[in-house]
């Protein structure tokens, strides 16, 4: 009796990241126009067959980059100390989460964020990430709600509000950088310091959004100098 032996995968988890290694390189010379499948097959000697057998198109290779931003973001906030302290846990996820990530990946962050599509979003892998990163901070929403320290409105609305400030501040921050970063713009804000920016908005909202019990003891946010 013969037995049938299988056949080898060719293009396995190695290559995938491999591929997404370099699609990610190209993103951050080319912005999302470099980012082509034949670019990327390119640039790791295989053929465009590979691309296609991994990813399955450019839009599934655009979403794989778009789920590995928000799984790294996701897995930044998740790493963050849980402290006795809900309400500065939660100011302290856009400064030592979002903001990190925008200044390590900046060019990840923006299409994950902001230069996002819809056909890009629609990808098979990509809202499954998505919603990691949503639970990230709605976990720490939970924390304070459950301690009774913030005023009780639908989740969605409270997370939607924190990753506008997040965006928002992201934004402008890189914008402030060179190229090929940002556009150099915001000079009169040169000296300004970020970080500090950042732990201030930030624990402004969380106190915006509190009961107003404890909230003396979100007085700051302990922040990182990322970049």
């Amino acid at each position: 009796m013969s037995i049938a032996m299988a056949r080898p995968t060719k293009h396995d988890e190695t290559t995938r990241e491999a591929l997404l290694d370099a699609a990610e390189a190209l993103l951050a010379t080319g912005g999302p126009d470099a980012v082509s499948v034949r670019a990327v097959a390119e640039q790791i000697g295989v053929s465009t067959r590979a691309v296609y057998s991994v990813l399955g198109s450019k839009a599934g290779l655009l979403g794989a980059l778009a789920a590995r931003g928000f799984n790294r973001l996701a897995e930044l906030v998740n790493g963050l100390p849980v402290t006795d302290d809900p309400l500065a846990d939660l100011a302290a996820a856009g400064p030592q989460g979002f903001r990190i990530f925008a200044l390590e990946r900046p060019h990840l962050f923006r299409i994950t964020y902001d230069q996002i599509s819809e056909e890009t979003y629609s990808q098979p892998e990509t809202y499954p990430a998505l919603f990691a990163s949503f639970s990230a901070l709605e976990a720490r929403f939970t924390r304070a709600l459950d301690a009774g320290l913030l005023t009780k409105r639908p989740m969605v609305e409270l997370v939607f509000v924190y990753h506008s400030l997040c965006c928002g501040l992201a934004a402008n921050e890189l914008s402030s950088h060179p190229p090929p970063v940002g556009a150099n713009f915001w000079k009169v804000a040169q000296g300004i310091d970020f970080a500090a920016v950042w732990g201030s908005a930030l624990t402004a909202l969380v106190r915006g959004l509190s009961t107003g019990q404890r909230q003396d003891q979100t007085r700051g946010v302990t922040v990182s100098k990322a970049g």
